[in-house]
């Protein structure tokens, strides 16, 4: 078969087609599975320019998807967040620039979301207990310390 084939052109298109059906993907993630996929730069080039101009491919209106899910869904905090744009391929400064949208407050809300929510399963547990795996449960989502301390004093205050 030709390599220039009509085919083989949109061979790339359709893969990233339906990779776009599964879930919206970032530039470097469409980069990445059409190498993997064993497709030249050209082809790969020619792809990312066609998914940009038809609107399906934006990592702008991507990343602040990305954060009201992380946000709401995933009850990140901020450095969760960071790290959660970061490993779907979005780039730093736009990262900057999206998370500027993500206030303290919200921040504050979705900790205090996410304890309310742990508090459940973790009421058999003694006070010391509790508060520790609150603690280790908030780190690990990306809650700054002060963040932490507050949401955790909060529950203090309750009970």
């Amino acid at each position: 078969m030709n390599p220039r084939s009509k085919d083989s052109r949109n061979k790339p298109k359709s893969y990233a087609l339906k990779l776009l059906n599964y879930r919206p993907r970032s530039k470097k993630e469409m980069l990445d599975r059409l190498s993997q996929k064993g497709f030249n730069e050209d082809q790969i080039n020619n792809t990312l320019k066609f998914l940009e101009n038809a609107g399906l491919m934006n990592d702008e209106l991507l990343s602040r998807e990305l954060l009201r899910s992380a946000a709401e869904r995933k009850l990140l905090g901020r450095k969760g967040i960071e790290m959660f744009l970061l490993k779907r391929g979005i780039e730093r400064e736009l990262i900057s620039e999206t998370i500027t949208g993500y206030s303290r407050e919200m921040e504050k809300k979705a900790a205090s979301k996410l304890v309310e929510k742990k508090l459940k399963i973790l009421k058999h547990y003694s006070k010391n207990i509790v508060n520790r795996r609150l603690c280790g449960m908030l780190r690990r989502r990306g809650f700054s310390a002060d963040i932490i301390y507050k949401a955790i004093s909060s529950i203090d205050k309750k009970t």
